[in-house]
């Protein structure tokens, strides 16, 4: 596969991901109790349904990150990537989440605005504010980027595990078991560093075959590997047991990227760019719009089923009109919000 279609196919998978993350995160919390029970149909759509099945979104981003990782990898090129993922990870991270709470914070002041953040009169305390920048707590959808900070730094080590095929597929094997065991490590989720490794052995001993051009026999191998993932993931929703969610969510991905044929996609328009900045702000246009939803057709559950299946649509909108005002208004402050992307 040729670079530039490799990166095509990359950017594509990204923003992919990126609406389905919004999806996951659209349903409205301000829907009446007499739509939100446990049998209406509205709320199992929005917080059962829909969310079981685009699940892949957050397995599928940490193999992809693992992968650009470990893409042509050896432990001298780790000080220059590490150095890259301060300006691309670290600072956003905690510059993103000191916002997040103060926004939270000064809005929980504000008349008006207090309602629509849900936070009513915060007190400005030293653990408040240290638990939400360092560890995401007034914004919760970074909880990818802080487990995948840990996975970064980390780096050395997983190297060295998969390095060798043998101790590489020893160590896969070994999570699994913790995993099904339920084990469970402090603050990094293992399933996360399942997901992770797996394409960092991907990366590191399967690059021809991952990014080999696409054939037939490639599109059934990648339909197979959908059709046992969904067979995990159905199971997992009978039997409660994590190691097959993980397997499953693992092998659609795995599918996804093998049946997709890169040189089918169509170009990629200038707003699939910044994939980065929708992620990390389309909680703000999500929440104002369901706000405003629940302001104005409170009683129209068609109607408000219709906002959220296009919330995806509608919260990329906003976004990409904000990302254009801040490059052309504030660049500098663009460039660190977005880690330079």
């Amino acid at each position: 596969m040729k670079e530039k279609r490799f990166r095509k196919k990359i950017g594509w998978f990204q923003f992919v991901c990126c609406l389905l993350v919004i999806w996951n995160h659209s349903g409205n919390l301000e829907m009446p109790g007499d739509i939100t029970g446990a049998a209406g149909l509205p709320w199992r759509i929005e917080f059962e349904i829909v969310p079981a099945v685009i699940r892949i979104n957050i397995p599928c981003f940490f193999m992809l990150s693992a992968y650009l990782f470990y893409r042509g990898f050896d432990l001298r090129q780790l000080k220059p990537k590490w150095k890259r993922r301060v300006k691309s990870l670290l600072i956003p991270y905690l510059l993103w989440n000191f916002l997040y709470y103060l926004g939270y914070l000064l809005g929980s002041w504000i008349p008006g605005l207090s309602k629509i953040v849900n936070r009513y009169h915060m007190e400005l305390t030293a653990r408040d504010f240290l638990e939400s920048v360092l560890y995401y707590k007034s914004n919760p959808s970074f909880w990818f980027m802080f487990q995948l900070l840990l996975l970064t730094l980390l780096a050395p080590v997983l190297y060295l595990v998969l390095e060798k095929v043998w101790s590489g597929v020893l160590w896969l094997a070994m999570l699994l078991t913790a995993i099904f065991t339920g084990e469970a490590l402090p603050f990094l989720n293992l399933d996360a560093l399942f997901y992770y490794s797996v394409a960092a052995f991907a990366a590191l001993h399967g690059q021809e075959a991952a990014e080999a051009v696409w054939s037939r026999r490639r599109c059934r191998t990648g339909v197979i590997f959908i059709a046992v993932g969904a067979v995990c993931s159905f199971l997992y929703y009978r039997n409660a047991a994590a190691i097959e969610i993980v397997a499953g969510q693992s092998l659609i991905s795995m599918g996804l990227w093998l049946a997709v044929d890169g040189r089918r996609l169509p170009r990629r328009r200038r707003w699939m760019g910044c994939t980065f900045f929708i992620y990390a702000f389309h909680i703000v246009p999500v929440r104002l719009i369901n706000k405003l939803a629940m302001a104005w057709i409170p009683e129209r559950t068609a109607l408000l089923l219709m906002i959220y299946a296009v919330m995806p649509a509608l919260a990329v909108f906003a976004c990409w009109q904000t990302a254009r005002r801040m490059k052309r208004w504030v660049p500098g402050l663009w460039a660190v919000l977005t880690g330079g992307r």
